[in-house]
């Protein structure tokens, strides 16, 4: 469905309107006040809506909204971004609906990966339509250059940091009962996203209208790209088939940063991965691979490029002693995607260098990078009751 200008769209609002029937008169009513911002500029800014294809939503959600906003892409020019609304049933309580804010993992870089238009996985459904069940509404930012035209910039802290805080920012400017209270919830990638955005969030003093965060989970989280990183690289490395497509993605995202970083330390093979990658997304790049590991992309395994190191640190680098909200962090022990080796000390660094916040770290043992998304979600119901209502 092709998205539509804010500017003169009485007759979609009023199929929106009848989408929320149970939201009530008023609401309904407040749809026919929608800003006109066709053409929109401002970071920030609302550029366009539309209603999303039921297959790609959730059966707990009364409604499902895709939506265009103003955001940085990884130059700092301001660029467009997708996203998606979903609405919890019955009427909100007084206030607004709650927000969670989910930040997915990794899905691709192409333009065709954004996860907004695609159907949800099964655990994804299992998950939110527990939170949507509980009251929340949900915000899912695609990240820009998924959905828009260009390429996303794999794991890049300012860009998934700058997508989430201006999809919240966006969003509210829309007529809906939404509460200012939100809390960010990321799994694998998404963890990164949401740490990047905690760590943006009020930097200047000031978190101006994207404010009311109040918590942040994160399950499947990197704890140190640039090391464990080199480390999936090595020939003797192990973990799960995906990762040669994470490699994909990150060397991507490292030439597209510094053209002529990457490309020259590459394989014949490892030239044509990373051509692949700009599109492909990552069930497709990974079976491209035919088993092969992320040595096999490089001419040097124990130093892909000369400064590797260094460059997986500025583009994935974030704040870690300003975090200005309580964190939740969640690994299963079985995680051969991202293994969890330092999680747990990891949890005790942040907590040391952020003593305003409580920073807790759950375990879930037998459970593998994407199992232990799922088997969090009674700790998350529980992490949002305590911080949302």
């Amino acid at each position: 469905m092709a998205m539509r200008s804010v500017l003169g769209l009485t007759a979609y609002m009023r199929r929106a309107a009848l989408a929320l029937g149970a939201v009530g008169c008023a609401v309904a009513l407040g749809f026919f006040g929608v800003p006109g911002t066709a053409g929109a500029t401002d970071v920030g800014q609302l550029d366009g809506v539309e209603l999303l294809d039921p297959a790609w939503s959730f059966t707990a959600a009364n409604g499902s909204f895709g939506f265009t906003y103003m955001t940085l892409d990884q130059r700092g020019a301001p660029a467009r971004a997708t996203a998606a609304l979903y609405v919890p049933p019955g009427l909100p309580p007084q206030g607004g609906w709650p927000l969670v804010v989910w930040a997915h993992g990794t899905v691709g870089v192409g333009n065709d990966c954004a996860p907004s238009h695609h159907p949800q996985s099964e655990r994804n459904r299992t998950y939110f339509n527990r939170i949507l069940d509980s009251g929340y509404a949900v915000v899912a930012p695609d990240y820009q250059g998924l959905g828009t035209g260009g390429n996303f910039s794999y794991y890049n802290a300012a860009v998934e940091s700058s997508s989430i805080l201006n999809a919240v920012t966006a969003i509210r400017t829309l007529p809906l009962p939404l509460s200012r209270r939100w809390v960010l919830i990321g799994q694998s990638e998404g963890a990164h996203a949401v740490m990047s955005a905690a760590s943006m969030y009020g930097y200047n003093g000031n978190a101006g209208p994207a404010g009311g965060l109040q918590g942040a989970i994160a399950t499947g989280l990197r704890t140190d790209p640039a090391a464990s990183l080199r480390d999936m690289f090595r020939r003797n490395s192990t973990g799960s088939g995906n990762q040669v497509g994470y490699a994909g993605y990150y060397l991507a995202a490292l030439e597209d940063r510094t053209p002529g970083s990457v490309l020259p330390y590459l394989t014949d093979f490892g030239r044509d991965y990373i051509r692949k990658a700009a599109t492909e997304c990552l069930s497709t790049l990974v079976a491209d691979a035919g088993g092969k590991r992320p040595a096999a992309l490089v001419t040097d395994p124990d130093a892909p490029t000369p400064t590797f190191e260094a460059d997986i640190r500025s583009l994935t680098g974030f704040q870690e002693d300003h975090l200005p909200t309580d964190v939740m962090i969640g690994y299963g022990t079985d995680d051969i995607d991202v293994p969890p080796t330092h999680t747990e000390t990891y949890g005790a660094t942040l907590q040391s260098i952020n003593k305003p916040i409580t920073v807790t770290v759950h375990s879930y043992p037998a459970q593998d990078h994407s199992g232990a998304f799922l088997t969090s979600l009674p700790d998350a119901l529980t992490f949002l009751q305590t911080h949302l209502r």
